[in-house]
C-alpha cells in the first residue's frame, strides 16, 4: 500500500544531500542563488553547518556539479511547487478537442444547429471533429453526402481551417477544423 500511496511525490530518499555526495569539488550556490565559487565537499559541508543548512546537489551533470546550501524540506517544497505550476500552464496549453456526429439524413434545421454548436467551439478555441455516419443504403450516396455536408461546413461556418480534411473512410466520413488566426 505505500509504495503506491506516495507516487509521484518528492521524498528525502530522491535527494543526495550532505554526507551522501560523493564529489570532491562543487560549485556552492546559496539559499538566494549567488553563487560562492567553486569548494571542496568539506568546505561546503562545514559552511552549510554553520547556517544549520544542509548541502543538496542539485546538477550531477556539469563539470564540477552544482550543490545548494538549503533546508532540504524547504527545497522538496519548491521542486513541488514547480511541478504543480508546470502543470497548470500545460493543461492551460492543451487543446480541446470536440466531436460532432452526423447523420446523412439530417433535416436542414437541425444541421444548422449542429453546425452553430461546431462554430460555437472553434470560436472557444477547441478542434472540432465532424463524423458522419452512412448505414446501409446511404453507403450508395456517399459522393454526394459527402459533397453536401463540404458545401454546408464551408457555407456556415467561418474563421477555419481544416487540420485533416474531410475524407471518406470506410462508412463514415471524417475531418478535423480548427480556427483561422
Amino acid at each position: 500500500m505505500s509504495k503506491f500511496y506516495n507516487k509521484g511525490k518528492q521524498t528525502k530518499s530522491n535527494f543526495i544531500y550532505n554526507h551522501q555526495i560523493k564529489f570532491d569539488t562543487l560549485r556552492v550556490v546559496d539559499r538566494n542563488k549567488t553563487p560562492l565559487g567553486i569548494m571542496k565537499k568539506e568546505d561546503a559541508l562545514s559552511l552549510a553547518k554553520e547556517q544549520n543548512l544542509d548541502l543538496i546537489l542539485i546538477v550531477e551533470q556539469a563539470k564540477p556539479p552544482v550543490a545548494k546550501i538549503i533546508e532540504l524540506n524547504k527545497h522538496i517544497y519548491e521542486q513541488q511547487k514547480n511541478e504543480k505550476e508546470m502543470a497548470k500552464k500545460a493543461r492551460a496549453a492543451r487543446i480541446d478537442t470536440k466531436e460532432i456526429k452526423f447523420k446523412p439524413n439530417i433535416c436542414e434545421h437541425d444541421l444548422l444547429i449542429k453546425l452553430k454548436h461546431a462554430q460555437e467551439f472553434l470560436d472557444n478555441g477547441a478542434k472540432v471533429k465532424i463524423t458522419i455516419q452512412m448505414r446501409g443504403r446511404e453507403n450508395s450516396n456517399s459522393s454526394e453526402v459527402f459533397n453536401h455536408f463540404k458545401e454546408a461546413i464551408e457555407t456556415h461556418l467561418i474563421n477555419f481551417k481544416y487540420d485533416s480534411r474531410l475524407a471518406l473512410n470506410g462508412n463514415r466520413i471524417i475531418g478535423v477544423l480548427f480556427r483561422d488566426g
